[in-house]
């Protein structure tokens, strides 16, 4: 059986916090409608999802907005509220990160979109080694849990499934990774996430 040589970690809630909820409410106060109502439009055709997947761009999200809930601010202003999606590092994750560089590869999968990938590797500078890879879902036209997202960030880091291990908060995507014949695991917090890898043999 291969030897396993990268680790790809998820990136919101998992390595970096996520301020969904602040987004949200910025959001709101340009807009004519509420938090929920926000949240379920964000799953419509044309909205969160799809900039996700590089269906749409910024841009048209933008458009999307101003169409279905009224926004009134700018494309800057949007922008702007959409670069403040992150809370800084989770406890415990930075020095695990290191310690897993003694022995292997990393990559970071993130569900995201071009001011995300625009943000992240400058605002979390510190977080990242010259030598990690950094996968984007918007670039690929595809997202996690999607199979092929996870064939695509293989094909990337030039790894056969066996030789990965896959790291995410949610699930699903987690189950996704698996599906292709990735080590997975769920994450809850470093702490236990070193407990995990330890009982697999893998710290």
């Amino acid at each position: 059986m291969p030897e396993i040589t990268w680790f790809i970690f998820d990136l919101g809630n998992t390595v970096i916090k996520l301020a969904y909820e602040r987004v949200l409410e910025n959001i709101c106060k340009r807009a004519t409608i509420t938090r929920d109502e926000l949240v379920e439009l964000f799953e419509a055709p044309g909205a969160y999802r799809d900039l996700e997947r590089g269906a749409v761009s910024f841009a048209d999200f933008h458009a999307f907005l101003r169409d279905k809930a009224d926004y009134r601010g700018t494309l800057q202003n949007l922008q702007e509220t959409w670069s403040d999606f992150f809370d800084g590092t989770l406890p415990g994750m930075e020095d695990l990160l290191d310690r897993l560089r003694q022995k292997y590869r990393l990559a970071f999968l993130s569900n995201s979109n071009e001011v995300h990938a625009d943000v992240i590797p400058r605002k979390f500078a510190t977080i990242f080694d010259q030598d990690d890879r950094l996968i984007f879902s918007h670039r690929f036209k595809c997202a996690k849990p999607d199979l092929e997202m996870f064939q695509r960030a293989l094909e990337v880091i030039g790894a056969l499934p066996q030789q990965a291990v896959f790291v995410d908060d949610l699930l699903e995507n987690v189950l996704a990774a698996r599906t292709v014949g990735i080590t997975a695991f769920q994450f809850r917090d470093a702490f236990q996430l070193e407990r995990d890898l330890k009982s697999a043999g893998l710290l």
